[in-house]
């Protein structure tokens, strides 16, 4: 695996977090997941299809949604359908349907892409914290990630249907993400990069796609918002050198980088060369260092190939040295 040595911690239930935060609780075999599409279609069942079968493998029952995957053709013609699977009354109806379900224990998304940003106003907070379950996803869905934090639940950015299973044989991501939901938690080691910022800091880990959170800096759903030290996680996908320093001057203007300790950047993925930089770590370590606090490069996280599940909401310790880069979920 590209970047990374990583150690599996057992002790997962002693999971340290902050005490205004709901961590769902960890599954066991025979549990029923959820599977809802808060965003994008998928452009076939077949991916889905694949990633029930993991999901069976693990022990686990697949429910699909009443309207996970359909085509969205409110308002047009019955051969032109919209990106979106479904309307957003529908993906609202599944997500609560699916929260308010006890036999439900988690919830998988099938993709990200665009949409879940529109459902938020549409489910109160109080769903996501009187039925406290972990949902997972990433890109898009850092959306939902953004409303579960401000209901002070745990979720989990990792993989979603669209990437378990994808190649033949147990992927290590895939294996995480398991352990990960039964409680097993991981501590992660990488190896320096020349443009890291050595330190270490403890906070509660936010962020993940840095488009879908960056613009909701100032809302209701802001995650970087309150007094809480926190440890910022970004990533991102096919946007240009312009605009990722965009996102990061929004933060910086609105005063949201105060409390944050620490930050671990994931992969870039196929983004623009459009300013005087030799990459965008370059451009993000010019902007960071300036700050004095542990920043770590390299994390295989994102929209590459391997993509490793972090809590968002829990308390993680980070460690950036000259020698390689500790991650930790904190444990007591």
């Amino acid at each position: 695996m590209k970047r990374l040595i990583l150690a599996t911690l057992a002790g997962a239930l002693s999971l340290s977090i902050n005490a205004q935060t709901i961590r769902p609780d960890f599954l066991k075999a025979g549990d029923k997941v959820a599977i809802l599409s808060p965003s994008y279609q998928m452009k076939s069942d077949a991916a889905i299809n694949r990633a029930c079968e993991v999901l069976k493998e693990w022990g686990l029952q697949p429910v699909m949604g009443e309207h996970t995957n359909i085509a969205d053709r409110v308002g047009m013609g019955s051969e032109k359908a919209d990106h979106y699977a479904g309307t957003d009354e529908q993906k609202v109806s599944d997500m609560l349907a699916a929260l308010r379900d006890p036999e439900i224990k988690a919830i998988i998304c099938t993709r990200g892409g665009y949409g879940a940003m529109r459902l938020l106003d549409m489910i109160p907070s109080s769903e996501f914290s009187e039925h406290p379950k972990w949902i997972v996803g990433y890109s898009d869905i850092t959306a939902v990630h953004a409303a579960t934090l401000k209901a002070g639940v745990m979720s989990v950015h990792g993989n979603m249907c669209g990437a378990i299973g994808r190649k033949a044989g147990p992927q290590q991501d895939d294996l995480l993400l398991k352990d990960l939901l039964f409680g097993i938690l991981p501590r992660y080691e990488i190896v320096a990069d020349s443009l890291n910022t050595l330190g270490n800091a403890t906070g509660k880990l936010v962020g993940g796609n840095f488009i879908t959170f960056s613009v909701l800096c100032g809302s209701d759903y802001d995650m970087l918002a309150g007094d809480e030290d926190i440890i910022l996680f970004i990533e991102e996908v096919e946007e240009s050198m312009h605009a990722i320093d965009r996102m990061f001057q929004t933060l910086r203007i609105h005063g949201a980088l105060s409390h944050v300790k620490g930050i671990i950047f994931g992969d870039f993925t196929d983004c623009g060369n459009d300013l005087p930089y030799e990459s965008v770590n370059e451009m993000m370590s010019y902007y960071t260092r300036e700050l004095g606090i542990p920043v770590a490069f390299g994390f295989p996280a994102g929209h590459d190939s391997v993509n490793l599940p972090l809590i968002e909401g829990a308390t993680v310790s980070l460690d950036v040295r000259s020698d390689g880069v500790t991650i930790s979920i904190e444990g007591n």
